[in-house]
């Protein structure tokens, strides 16, 4: 990581090792077990749409796929593929969703999420991994040409403030070293890169949006969910 700084380029989960991917899971997996279902209960249209039966969702930058499997349980009509680019974090994902017993249901596929096909789901989902990508306009593409007619997506990054100020508060500094210590990193070890890091502000990702296609931006009445925001896409 000093050599990083000092010279350019990044550092890659791969790099970064076990220690750090499954610490990152593990922060999240509460919240997605225990309140995920609970939040996506208090937007109708979306709960709706997720409950209908035959249902497919797809899990962009599943990690080790606590929120593909939370997703799985809430909706048990649906259908749900997790896709990752890190073939580790794809390991250990695979064996989460063994170890519960869902894999009839969900799918974990290695690969870069560009490459979602077309027309073939309802929802996309994107968990706190955007602001991680060193190409997040043509991931959001790919995952809006992925949706069915009138599906969404629905992202989930952090609830930072609106525009910098100083001093930042508690959740900004936090966020700061958050990405300092890796987001940004591992964002800049594959150029080209947007280098987003994980202060990634509300105007940002209506940009990236509206670059990839979509056309309406909207945050959703979603409250307490930790350091998070809930950001629905359409097309």
């Amino acid at each position: 990581m000093e050599r990083s700084y000092r010279d350019g380029g990044g550092v890659s989960w791969s790099q970064y090792g076990a220690d750090a991917r499954e610490s990152q899971a593990d922060m999240n997996r509460p919240w997605y077990e225990r309140a995920l279902a609970p939040a996506l209960a208090t937007v109708p249209d979306l709960d709706r749409r997720l409950r209908q039966s035959g249902t497919k969702i797809a899990d962009v930058g599943c990690g080790g796929a606590w929120s593909t499997i939370a997703l799985a349980r809430a909706y048990p009509q649906a259908q749900l593929v997790g896709h990752d680019i890190d073939p580790a974090s794809v390991r250990l994902a695979g064996e989460n969703v063994d170890a519960a017993g869902l894999g009839d249901r969900v799918r974990i596929y290695s690969g870069d999420a560009a490459e979602l096909p077309e027309g073939a789901y309802d929802v996309v989902f994107a968990f706190e991994c955007v602001h991680d990508m060193p190409q997040p306009v043509a991931v959001l593409a790919a995952a809006m040409r992925s949706l069915k007619p009138g599906g969404v997506m629905v992202v989930m990054d952090e609830a930072v403030a609106e525009a910098f100020a100083a001093p930042g508060d508690d959740v900004e500094r936090l966020m700061y070293g958050f990405s300092i210590l890796i987001c940004l990193p591992d964002g800049l070890s594959h150029p080209p890169s947007a280098g987003t890091g994980t202060v990634m502000r509300a105007d940002t990702l209506r940009r990236y949006a509206n670059e990839a296609g979509f056309a309406d931006v909207s945050v959703l009445p979603i409250v307490g969910f930790g350091f998070w925001r809930f950001y629905q896409l359409t097309a």
